[in-house]
């Protein structure tokens, strides 16, 4: 029959087979030698399997003992971490999966009159009042890819909304008493004229507006704006708006030269002011309206009915405010490499502005050459002994970060911590050398106070068409923490604090992500004395006053954020395990199955005789 053994006739009382001939003759040669399982091909097959086993096991003990599979996977995880178009990297780049917070304080005067008569400031710090602060880097196509195959240029546009949770109270009910910024920066501005163009600069400016050196504003005022005539005086005010007054549209400066030559006419003479029509149709927003929704799609938004430039007209009302214009408003464009051409300038700023110079301080000084990298993006591999050199277009220039210690997170992250060097805003003249820093000389331009350490005249980077002289602000820590003394005893109330107010970097070296970032700054208006202006003549001789801290950043990572680093850092001694594992599985299991087969294959065969008859 297909597929069986035909039975054939007995030969001797024997039975044979088709396939397997005489039955017993079969038997014996099994016994005897083997069969399959002592061929030719079995011995061979079980050799190759025993030397393949041994190799895979050497393998194994190579993968587990060196670092060389850990290092190729190494590379493999740094590869993604170039801001390539559509990667993980670039998108949590964009969208940065932890929540960055602006947190302010203001410092309260409390004595103002006693401030203007020559007395020592006295400060009392109000906040915290902390906003959510998001970061769109390509609203609107403002994010390109150049063709030099190394950079990319970006326009940032921030939004800031209020955390009520985490603030400690309602900052449009909470009223303090601070510089009248406007008022301080038109009256510096004045302080070049001759005497008598002086004193109508100051009469104008005085007469325009609040018309004093403090004003009472609630913090929300402070920072997204409060009702002040004085800032519009060179903006020609919205058609539909009713005129108090015939005004010419000269400046203050301009005004007060036109009078100082004809003083003695009977008559000032006057234009009426032109008219702008595109002012009304912008700012028709209300000041008291809400930020736009959280909610709303931010990349692709209405920005010209949310942005403000820092002083303008709403509803016929003149509103100024110090962060107005930083709040939905295109930022400059910033070029950085991406680091697809090369990872260890990944971050690196290239172009400010479309510059590759700074154009505030001294020209073609190291001060005023572009460089530093950006803080929302760094290059992986930076070590204890790097010097990390930041740019931060708020401070205005470029500062070191050097390491202090290791800092660890949850998930067992360990983090670099940089911070800013004891002379890191010292001046050069400084006599103590612990903080003098004679790479801060180019800081110090003509026309400007050169300021004494843990202090920076801000004035060269206000610069505006309109307001050549800058405007009278000073950067430094917060409460002058690492200042020269001199500033801390100039006023009262301020506690100056390393773990508050130190500026730091958290970065885990590996990856080059920061686990938190905290650029800690403050804000201080300069008023000098000005014996030809009356309300300015009792001041103390140069006061520089705190009116504002605040911090940006984060200080920990999110859960989310810190599983994605943790899963990066774990890839590689997780995948060389894994591998080294399998291996050693996969030789141990055929080492001993070859090991089974030569015990068998060696063990006593049964002579023929001992054959059992059938």
């Amino acid at each position: 029959m297909p597929g069986g053994d035909i039975p054939l006739q007995p030969k001797n009382g024997e039975t044979t087979t088709f396939l397997g001939g005489n039955d017993k003759l079969g038997q014996e040669k099994l016994f005897t030698q083997g069969g399959c399982c002592r061929s030719k091909h079995t011995k061979n097959c079980c050799l190759a399997t025993c030397i393949i086993g041994a190799i895979f096991i050497l393998l194994a003990i190579v993968v587990l003992a060196s670092g060389a599979l850990e290092n190729f996977l190494s590379k493999v995880v740094l590869s993604t971490m170039p801001l390539k178009p559509d990667s993980d990297r670039y998108n949590s780049w964009l969208n940065p999966p932890v929540q960055a917070k602006l947190t302010g304080y203001a410092f309260n005067v409390t004595n103002p009159n006693e401030v203007i008569a020559g007395m020592k400031p006295k400060l009392q710090e109000v906040g915290p009042f902390v906003y959510k602060a998001v970061t769109v880097k390509d609203s609107r196509d403002s994010l390109v890819f150049n063709d030099d195959g190394e950079t990319l240029t970006y326009k940032p546009r921030k939004f800031y909304f209020l955390d009520t949770e985490e603030s400690v109270g309602n900052p449009d009910e909470t009223f303090i008493t601070v510089p009248n910024i406007p008022l301080i920066t038109a009256l510096s501005s004045a302080r070049d004229k001759s005497g008598f163009a002086k004193q109508i600069m100051a009469n104008l400016v005085l007469q325009t507006g609040r018309g004093t050196p403090f004003i009472d504003i609630s913090f929300t005022g402070l920072l997204w704006g409060y009702e002040d005539k004085l800032p519009c005086v060179k903006i020609p005010a919205p058609d539909h708006c009713p005129l108090e007054t015939e005004d010419d549209g000269l400046s203050f400066e301009e005004e007060a030269e036109e009078s100082a030559d004809d003083w003695f006419d009977e008559e000032w003479k006057r234009k009426k002011r032109s008219v702008m029509e595109e002012y009304a149709k912008r700012e028709k927003r209300s000041v008291s309206e809400p930020e736009p929704d959280w909610e709303v799609e931010l990349r692709d938004g209405p920005f010209e009915d949310w942005e403000h430039p820092k002083g303008g007209y709403v509803n016929c009302s003149c509103i100024w405010g110090l962060f107005r214009d930083r709040n939905v408003t295109l930022r400059k464009p910033v070029r950085i490499h991406h680091g697809m051409a090369d990872l260890s300038m990944k971050g690196w700023v290239k172009e400010f502005d479309d510059s590759p110079t700074l154009n505030w301080w001294q020209e073609g000084s190291e001060c005023d050459k572009l460089g530093g990298f950006d803080g929302a993006t760094l290059p992986p591999g930076l070590g204890q002994s790097d010097v990390i050199d930041m740019f931060i277009s708020l401070m205005c220039r470029k500062i070191d970060l050097k390491f202090e210690k290791e800092v660890l997170y949850q998930n067992n992250l360990v983090a670099n911590r940089y911070i800013p060097p004891l002379n890191a805003l010292g001046s050069h003249l400084d006599s103590d050398p612990s903080r003098r820093n004679e790479k801060n000389a180019c800081y110090c331009v003509d026309g400007f106070s050169c300021m004494k350490s843990g202090v920076l005249n801000m004035g060269p980077c206000k610069r505006t068409p309109s307001l050549p002289t800058g405007a009278p602000m000073a950067l430094s820590y917060p409460h002058f923490y690492q200042a020269d003394k001199h500033y801390l005893d100039a006023v009262e109330g301020l506690n100056p604090d390393k773990e508050q107010h130190q500026f730091y970097l958290d970065l885990n070296p590996e990856l080059g992500i920061p686990l938190a970032i905290r650029p800690r700054f403050q804000l201080n208006v300069i008023i000098n004395r000005d014996e030809d202006i009356p309300i300015l003549s009792k001041f103390q001789r140069e006061l520089v006053l705190p009116f504002l801290w605040a911090q940006d950043g984060f200080d920990t990572p999110s859960p989310e954020m810190a599983d994605a680093i943790r899963l990066g850092l774990d890839v590689p001694a997780k995948g060389k395990r894994l591998v080294g594992v399998v291996l050693l599985a996969l030789g141990a299991g055929m080492l001993i199955s070859s090991l089974v087969w030569i015990l068998w294959y060696l063990r006593p065969r049964l002579p023929s005789s001992d054959i059992p008859a059938q």
